[in-house]
């Protein structure tokens, strides 16, 4: 029960509840006390928030804790925001005339009432509050544990590689799938070359260097770029490639039919690279019945089509070549990735941290994005105990080894400022696909 969004609300409610404006009101109605007693409870909820190691939500009581501590957090700022509305309401009058102000008291704002209504719903909240402060003290709350619910990244990819960053580790790849790649000869047909590998080890980077090389650049005619994530629907796949294939829009509409001649117009008889880029579609018919005939039947000779997976059922399903499997760094490039994030260039290494930081590096296992993102982490801190107290970290804690980057990700998210981590929290209500 770490820093997490709920920390903020619970930090920002308190804070209305010590606000001077809220306090002039609650005293005039007689409830200052109850508020009082409400800012004292949320601070030692805060407190807890704050200083516990870890959230937990597999315990299912815990989580139904946090989540009736947002609803209670959310009904007090409403109950705080009333106290503070009747505040500037109660401003506003200064300066009409004292006719004018007995009739607003009586018609729309009887003082009695108020009191009478305040005081019932802020006796409410501060009951449940303390409900669930007993609960918190009773049963160590902030002691669970808690272990992140597995979920599939998504983001958007392109083509361009940036040429200051330095790629360690990768050469040999890049060499292999050229050659895979030009020495197409004596094919007719489009050919299918998947790469894939668990997420994090750098399958989209692999596709860029081999996207943006020279000998790929001068061998093909067209190259296209699409990243796939999990929308694997034929019209938006077609419509995107001829949009490629032209720079322009495609407003063709519903058929098939349709747009399959507009793509056969549009590349002829070039030789292309498409790279589909993550792609996550598992359902094999899809493929064969309706994306490779349409996909794999336009073109000159040699041309490729390179598919960037991380399930080796779905190279499988798609390769007419035998699929590229990206593999772990070697201990050497590790190291190196890791000292070019971590360290300033020009900078020596100070010795008391490079034992620490290949403790660390081991720990990641050769995974390029972990090293990445522990290289990121590490740069900003410059003392023995901050390393020492990253390496003590359960970097590893994973579930057979299929997401083995989501413990290095969220170790990075724990270190992030409580606001960050809200503003964070707050991309996961757009859906997958949301365009800004």
């Amino acid at each position: 029960m770490a820093e997490s969004p709920l920390l903020p609300l619970v930090r920002d409610v308190a804070s209305k509840a010590a606000d001077a404006v809220v306090g002039m009101v609650t005293h005039v109605c007689g409830l200052d006390d109850d508020r009082g007693t409400l800012e004292r409870q949320l601070l030692a909820v805060e407190c807890k928030l704050a200083n516990a190691k870890e959230r937990s939500m597999t315990n299912g009581y815990v989580k139904s804790w946090m989540k009736e501590l947002k609803s209670v957090a959310y009904k007090a700022d409403d109950v705080l925001d009333d106290f503070q509305y009747e505040a500037l309401r109660r401003q506003s009058k200064i300066g009409r005339s004292t006719s004018h102000k007995v009739l607003g008291y009586i018609t729309r704002r009887n003082p009695l009432l108020f009191r009478f209504e305040m005081s019932r719903k802020l006796k409410n909240v501060l009951e449940k509050v303390n409900k669930l402060v007993e609960e918190m003290n009773k049963f160590g709350l902030e002691k669970s544990v808690h272990k992140e619910e597995r979920q599939h990244p998504w983001r958007q990819t392109h083509s361009k590689l940036d040429d200051s960053t330095i790629i360690f580790g990768r050469d040999d790849d890049k060499k292999v799938v050229v050659k895979l790649l030009l020495n197409q000869q004596d094919q007719r047909k489009v050919q299918v070359l998947p790469i894939f590998g668990m997420g994090g080890l750098g399958k989209t980077t692999l596709a860029k260097m081999v996207y943006n090389s020279q000998e790929v650049k001068q061998h093909f005619q067209l190259k296209m770029w699409h990243c796939v994530s999990d929308n694997f629907d034929a019209i938006a796949l077609l419509k995107s490639i001829i949009e490629l294939a032209t720079n322009g829009s495609c407003d063709l509409h519903g058929s098939i039919e349709l747009l399959q001649k507009r793509l056969e117009q549009v590349i002829g008889q070039k030789r292309f690279i498409l790279v589909l880029d993550d792609v996550w579609n598992e359902d094999k018919i899809m493929w064969e019945d309706v994306l490779k005939p349409l996909l794999c039947s336009v073109g000159g000779s040699r041309s490729v089509i390179v598919v960037t997976c991380r399930s080796k059922q779905v190279a499988s399903i798609m390769c007419t070549i035998k699929p590229h499997k990206l593999v772990f760094l070697s201990a050497n490039d590790s190291w190196e990735l890791f000292s070019n994030k971590t360290f300033s260039n020009g900078v020596k290494e100070p010795a008391e941290l490079v034992s620490i930081g290949r403790r660390i590096v081991n720990k990641c296992g050769g995974l390029p994005l972990a090293l990445k993102t522990m290289g990121g982490l590490l740069s900003s801190k410059k003392h023995v105990h901050e390393w020492k107290g990253i390496e003590a970290s359960s970097i590893r804690d994973n579930d057979g080894g299929k997401y083995e980057v989501m413990p290095i990700l969220k170790l990075s998210y724990k270190h992030l400022s409580s606001e960050m981590k809200q503003c964070f929290a707050l991309c996961a209500i757009f859906p997958k696909d949301y365009e800004l």
